[in-house]
């Protein structure tokens, strides 16, 4: 609570005592605003003013008076407030000025006490060093004190043997275990200076003697206790043979004795494995390769119970358990696996090249997960991975080194350099040359039927099949005593006893393709083979490993398969006047095949490349060159197939008579349908259409039959323009365009369906009588042409001259010049202005041009 406020003198009005009390600092230390403060000094001032009559006016005085006072008694307290600030920061600077003074006298204290704490450790330093190298100097002297001990003893014992006495030894041996374990040093240093010693052979021979008699004694009550099973024994007897001579006897022992490997069971199997027939599924390509060989499996599990049951022997019963345990799994891979694996490559290598190589897989793949599985027994079951003895020297390598050894020998003599891939080659020469042997075949017995036996690509082919047929022999054991039995199932061909065809008819004339299902069984065998070649190859090597199987697959797809289609279709297509359907089913199965060929790629080939940029790069330019020189030949053939059928198409309307739009009435009924060269054409078209639309699609399709329809358009344009038209041959004409004109509307193109519309408003010009030409050359397409595109087509009615219809096309003929020939007339340039020629523009104006690309084709 603050002091009470001085006094400046009698006031004729006081402050109420409640307004007294809110002047004093503790009101102002909380959050009083301005209005509240207000408030609370006019509160009994308003109260007041209330009370008193309404009726007078409010009374400012009692109001001015109270914050007169108020406005005094503030000022005085802010003059109080102001001298206690004043007098807090004097004390604050005085406070502040003595810390720092008591700081700066501390830091020169701690300054001493940090150099004497200095002094302190480089004294105890020098002490400790000294007791360093006091302590050194004493376990120096205690070792040499040792070594002298031990050497006096050492030559107290020679000079015994020397004299042909080894009692004290003996004894020593009969003290029990520490007195073995004594002993078993001591031997072990009496021969090591019995050898180095040769002056004295009698006490060499009785040193040897000794040892030998002690060896015996300690491994036959080894020997004894094992049979027993007797771990504690065992465990003595192993460490005082470890400390006589490492323990390799010892160790011997345990393993040559153990019962995994003396089982007459595991014998007589390995008997019976060696008499067995494989199973044919191995060598059957159409199937999904088989699991792994039961007999496999099962000593595999053996061999795991067996380790992890010995791994808690070992520990127990051998100073160093992780030399022991890899002295028996080097035995078990040695003596049972190898042995094993061995026998199974070998049974199936009796088959096939596909057998021995599904096998070598799976006995990879499960030897794999069988050495990941000894690996945790080893060092998450049982401590096995401590590689020191009980000296602590480090020894060998650990467990796991020593079954990563194990493995790669095991299968070193079957992948190490190019070994596998050139199995896997002859293998996948074997399985791909039985299914595109049949189509060489085919395609050799074609050519001797051929009036081109000699040609180029029949000697290409003779020797690509030459080629195929004997790697094919030479890559397949099936031969002689080992062939598969007469009378039993061929292993290649599919379950179920129901054969599927390599090859299937692809038209009418029996030419013959591999089948899709043949494809893509070439696609599955390779795809299990880059499988292979992830287990077998290396990491680093397997890139290029996938580049050399994929070129494999790129020679017998392209070279030996697809160029030889193409290139006999290209030579047909050369050599027949009227092209057949044949071409169609080989561009379809070559565009059926690249697509396979890319999936398969991006599926099974990419991922395993895609981390060796160089060898990426290199099979990816592959794989495209192999492409691009396909569709390149395939768009060859469809070139040269549009070639042949503009050719035919000219050959049969070649054979179109002179009279035939000039008919008499008998002909008339003859033709009541089509012209003969139009009945052809059609069926032509129509057989072009129907093998094109099942062999290709989508822009392919239109493409190639726009190229058609754009021809046959061309030509008849200019084929009308060859023959005179009699009214009645009008009729002919027309019903020759409707046909073309119906078998164009089968492709389903609109610009198509355009060009036959203005073909058929074309022929109406033959068929119109002369006063009604007009009307029909004002309207549709024909009202948008030139009329001299049109006069060539009007010179063709037989009343051309009668009529005067180059008049009402407004193109005179020239007759200045008398003609020497009917045939000379030249037509004019000059066009009259007459009533049909305005009637054409108006129509013009009224109608869109046809676009230029149109407009070249008929004028062409």
């Amino acid at each position: 609570m603050a002091a009470p406020l001085r006094s400046r003198g009698p006031r004729l009005y006081d402050l109420p005592p409640h307004v007294k009390e809110l002047l004093s600092i503790e009101t102002f230390k909380g959050s009083l605003t301005t209005d509240e403060f207000m408030e609370k000094i006019s509160a009994d001032l308003v109260k007041r003013s209330s009370e008193s009559s309404s009726a007078a006016a409010l009374d400012p005085k009692p109001f001015i008076r109270t914050f007169e006072n108020v406005l005094e008694d503030l000022q005085q307290l802010q003059t109080r407030v102001q001298e206690q600030c004043d007098e807090l920061e004097s004390s604050a600077q005085a406070a502040e000025h003595q810390y720092k003074k008591d700081i700066a006298d501390m830091q020169g204290a701690f300054e001493n006490v940090y150099h004497a704490y200095d002094s302190l450790e480089a004294r105890i330093n020098e002490v400790g060093n000294t007791a360093v190298r006091i302590g050194e100097q004493l376990e120096t002297i205690d070792k040499q004190r040792s070594r002298a001990s031990e050497s006096r003893d050492i030559i107290e014992y020679f000079m015994e043997f020397q004299e042909g006495n080894s009692d004290r030894l003996s004894l020593l041996c009969e003290g029990g275990e520490e007195g073995q374990l004594k002993a078993a040093i001591i031997c072990r240093r009496l021969n090591a200076v019995a050898k180095e010693v040769d002056t004295d052979v009698e006490a060499r021979k009785g040193i040897e003697l000794f040892c030998e008699s002690f060896e015996k004694e300690m491994l036959g009550d080894f020997d004894r206790a094992y049979r027993e099973g007797d771990a504690r024994t065992m465990a003595h007897r192993a460490k005082v043979l470890f400390e006589f001579n490492g323990g390799a006897s010892c160790v011997q022992i345990y393993v040559n004795q153990h019962e995994f490997f003396m089982s007459n069971q595991k014998l007589e199997e390995m008997e019976e494995l060696r008499r067995s027939e494989d199973n044919l599924d191995l060598s059957n390509p159409n199937i999904s390769p088989p699991e792994v060989d039961t007999s496999l499996v099962k000593l595999y599990d053996d061999i795991r119970i067996t380790v992890r049951k010995e791994a808690g022997i070992i520990c127990a019963v051998f100073p160093q358990p992780a030399t022991v345990m890899q002295v028996f799994l080097q035995r078990v891979f040695a003596q049972s696996i190898q042995n094993h694996i061995e026998l199974l490559l070998s049974r199936a290598a009796r088959y096939s090249q596909l057998a021995y190589l599904r096998t070598l897989a799976s006995t990879h793949a499960e030897t794999k997960r069988l050495v990941e599985n000894l690996k945790f027994y080893c060092s998450k079951e049982v401590s096995l991975n401590g590689t020191e003895d009980m000296s602590g020297l480090a020894t060998a390598a650990s467990p796991e080194e020593a079954l990563d050894r194990c493995m790669s020998d095991l299968f070193v003599p079957y992948t190490e350099s190019d070994r596998y891939l050139t199995r896997e080659k002859l293998a996948l020469n074997e399985l791909f040359g039985r299914i595109i042997a049949e189509f060489l075949s085919y395609m050799q017995e074609r050519k001797k039927n051929s009036a081109r036996n000699q040609s180029v690509l029949t000697r290409t082919l003779n020797q690509i099949s030459a080629s195929t047929l004997a790697a094919t022999a030479a890559s397949s054991p099936l031969t002689g005593e080992m062939a598969t039995p007469a009378g039993s199932p061929n292993p290649f061909e599919p379950k179920g006893g129901a054969s599927t065809p390599n090859l299937v008819v692809v038209d009418d004339d029996g030419f013959k393709l591999l089948s899709r299902d043949a494809v893509m069984r070439m696609l599955n065998i390779h795809a299990e083979a880059i499988v292979r070649c992830v287990e077998l190859t290396d990491t680093q090597e397997l890139p290029s490993a996938i580049k050399f199987l994929y070129s494999v697959l790129l020679d017998f797809i392209g070279t030996k398969y697809l160029d030889i289609a193409l290139d006999d279709v290209i030579e047909e297509l050369s050599s027949k006047a009227e092209p057949d359907n044949s071409c169609f089913p080989v561009v379809a199965n070559t565009t059926t095949v690249i697509q396979l060929m890319q999936k398969h790629f991006q599926t099974a080939v990419v991922p395993l490349v895609v981390g060796a940029p160089s060898v990426h790069r290199s099979i990816l330019s592959s794989k495209n060159e192999f492409m691009g020189a396909l569709e390149a030949k395939a768009n060859d053939v469809l070139q040269r197939e549009l070639a042949g059928i503009t050719t035919w198409l000219n050959e049969l309307l070649s054979r179109q008579k002179r009279n035939d739009f000039r008919p008499r009435d008998e002909d008339v009924i003859m033709m009541s349908m089509a012209t003969q060269p139009c009945v052809q054409i059609i069926d032509f078209i129509t057989r072009i259409y129907r093998a094109a639309s099942k062999s290709m699609q989508g822009k392919n399709l239109e493409m190639f039959l726009l190229k058609i329809g754009q021809t046959l358009h061309t030509m008849l344009l200019e084929h009308f323009k060859k023959f005179y038209v009699s009214p009645t041959g009008g009729l002919i004409v027309t019903k020759d365009i409707a046909k073309y004109e119906e078998v164009i509307q089968m492709f389903k193109i609109p610009s198509l369906n355009d060009m036959f519309d203005m073909l058929r408003q074309l022929g109406n010009i033959f068929v119109v009588k002369p006063e009604i030409l007009r009307s029909i050359l004002s309207e549709g397409y024909l009202a948008r042409l030139d009329p001299n595109l049109l006069y060539p087509y009007l010179e063709k009615r037989v009343d051309f001259k009668s009529a005067k219809l180059d008049r009402i096309l407004g193109v005179s003929v020239d007759e200045a010049t008398p003609p020497t020939d009917s045939k000379s007339q030249r037509r004019s340039l000059y066009v009259n202005e007459n009533t049909i020629i305005r009637e054409m523009r108006e129509n013009i104006n009224k109608r869109d041009f046809l676009n230029d690309e149109y407009m070249a084709m008929f004028q062409k």
